[in-house]
């Protein structure tokens, strides 16, 4: 088969080492799934790995965390099935699907929704599994909160607003210079450019009436720590997802008489079993049109041998849309 394969660490985006190989394709154990890859996204973790900077990292190593396919070897229930998923392992300490075929454990093997297609469901597991962990799992959003959402137009902000539009939350989201909003919601909502009003504490008061968010979902981290959190409700919640400074300071009196809550996500310690419970979660969601994937255009579709050029796009942040590897192409 064919794979992708990285062996030594980068030294930036413009130095990419990886190599387009060809090997024999793996033997499953008993506890396995052999499924051939349809469509693997790239996320900014798939090509931070190739950096050195992301945890529980070995190499030589298949890259791609998310992934759709069809399943050809295992148990005899599960052949032919159409199926999705995603990992921290995958790409990381065990070989990912940005390949011809890839072993994911029978656990994680998971139907992908039945309306959406083969390129949407390789895109959505990183960034879904992500927010969901922090608007559901953590701050368990509930019909009429307020939901502050930091970069809404990324693709965890983007999923967080589809996540808390369905639940009957309200959403302000926060863009860094556009007024607009690209992606599905259920309920309207407000988009603040902050280059037209940078002052974020004032906008979200002005717009709770004094009261404050809810939940805010912070995406960017650092530069928006300080604000948020002086801007919750009480009872608050702060999910914070990336950062760009580690050391941020805080107001422990502020955070403890507003009663709020600080919530760390990071799916990288989600292995593609307990990640494949998080999609099935969310399948009926899609299902029912609640949720809505990515859109994929085709100029934003690549082979494997075009791969490097792919992760640049990705590593650079060239395009704000999905980047979607497709090993039959």
């Amino acid at each position: 088969m064919k794979a992708i394969t990285v062996s030594e660490e980068s030294r930036d985006a413009d130095n990419l080492k990886l190599e387009l190989k060809t090997t024999e394709v793996p033997s499953i154990k008993d506890n396995e799934c052999l499924v051939k890859i349809s469509a693997s996204g790239i996320n900014p973790s798939d090509v931070k790995a190739l950096l050195g900077k992301m945890p529980n990292l070995t190499w030589p190593r298949v890259p791609g965390r998310d992934y759709s396919g069809v399943v050809v070897e295992g148990p005899s229930n599960l052949i032919g099935k159409e199926v999705w998923g995603t990992g921290g392992d995958l790409g990381m300490s065990k070989d990912g699907a940005h390949a011809e075929f890839n072993i994911i454990d029978i656990e994680g093997i998971r139907e992908k929704p039945k309306n959406i297609s083969m390129l949407e469901a390789g895109s959505i597991g990183v960034s879904w599994t992500c927010a969901w962990l922090g608007m559901v799992t953590g701050a368990k959003v509930t019909r009429g909160e307020t939901v502050v959402v930091f970069g809404a137009n990324g693709k965890v902000g983007e999923a967080a607003i589809q996540i808390a539009t369905a639940q009957g939350a309200s959403v302000i989201g926060f863009e860094r210079n556009r007024n607009d909003y690209c992606g599905h919601t259920n309920e309207p909502l407000e988009i603040i450019n902050l280059k037209k009003e940078p002052d974020i504490y004032r906008a979200i008061m002005d717009r709770t009436n004094g009261r404050g968010a809810d939940i805010i979902m912070n995406t960017v981290g650092s530069p928006y720590f300080g604000a948020a959190c002086n801007s919750m409700a009480k009872q608050g919640r702060q999910i914070i997802i990336s950062t760009i400074v580690e050391e941020n300071l805080i107001n422990l009196r502020t955070f403890y008489r507003g009663n709020n809550h600080m919530i760390g996500v990071s799916n990288m310690d989600h292995d593609n079993i307990v990640s494949g419970e998080l999609l099935e979660n969310m399948k009926s969601g899609f299902e029912a049109g609640l949720y809505k994937p990515y859109p994929i255009k085709n100029k934003n579709i690549y082979s494997l041998k075009d791969a490097k050029e792919a992760y640049e796009v990705v590593l650079k942040d060239l395009c704000r849309d999905r980047i979607v590897i497709v090993p039959t192409k």
